[in-house]
């Protein structure tokens, strides 16, 4: 699953990656992941440290790394 250039939510229960909405648009325009989340990491966005969640295809690049505990 690709994500879509640099494109952040920080939103808790929400992917992090947003991700192409691919052929068929006018635009190529991100929009939210709607994979389920099983992390929660923490990245750097701009010159914020943030806590961000994520599913499994977009894991990688989040740091202190833990499954998300329900």
């Amino acid at each position: 699953m690709d994500h879509y250039a640099n494109a952040v939510r920080a939103e808790p229960g929400v992917c992090w990656r947003m991700v192409s909405r691919g052929p068929g648009y006018r635009v190529d325009t991100p929009t939210d992941c709607l994979e389920p989340v099983r992390w929660i990491g923490r990245a750097m966005v701009g010159r914020k440290r943030m806590r961000l969640w994520s599913c499994v295809g977009h894991a990688e690049g989040l740091e202190d790394l833990r499954p998300l505990g329900r």
